[in-house]
């Protein structure tokens, strides 16, 4: 769509990133509450900085193959409220590892499964792939709970706990 939309729930606009979501996207990283679910090398304002800048990096890449878009509500466009992606670099063709991350203020709200719906057919579709992994933070219950209810089953563990379907 020619406003970055990518798609829509019936709540959530996921749209690409724009540089206006730096600040929302680190102070979102940058919560105690939602740092808690990531590894102390992937704490902190420079990483979150840097983190950043490859997402939008990501967007100019021909072919292009990860992508990371942030979710803003429905009626807010230029929100943010979280991110969402699949990423296929160094992947088989057909293979995409996903990802999610939504602000603590909208954890328990349903947030996260109704983006992730919607990103499963739009890769499927649109990306064309077939099998779909991620990776969780072993004791982080809300993302267990959320790859389980997107069907996705546990394939092992090395520090993050993986998944797919």
């Amino acid at each position: 769509m020619a406003d970055g939309t990518i798609f829509t729930t019936g709540r959530f606009r996921v749209r690409e990133f724009t540089r206006d979501d730096r600040e929302p996207f680190i102070a979102c990283h940058l919560d105690p509450v939602f740092s808690r679910h990531h590894l102390e090398h992937e704490r902190g304002r420079a990483h979150a900085s840097a983190v950043f800048d490859a997402f939008l990096a990501w967007q100019a890449d021909h072919p292009r193959a990860n992508f990371q878009f942030a979710i803003a509500p429905r009626d807010d466009p230029a929100g943010y409220i979280g991110n969402v992606g699949l990423r296929t670099d160094g992947l088989r063709p057909g293979e995409g590892e996903l990802g999610i991350e939504v602000s603590p203020a909208w954890w328990r709200r349903g947030a996260a499964s109704e983006v992730m719906r919607s990103l499963v057919p739009w890769a499927r579709e649109t990306l064309r792939i077939r099998t779909f992994t991620a990776e969780t933070m072993p004791g982080n219950r809300a993302a267990t709970r959320l790859a389980e209810k997107v069907g996705l089953v546990p394939t092992g563990q090395t520090g993050k706990r993986r998944w797919s379907f």
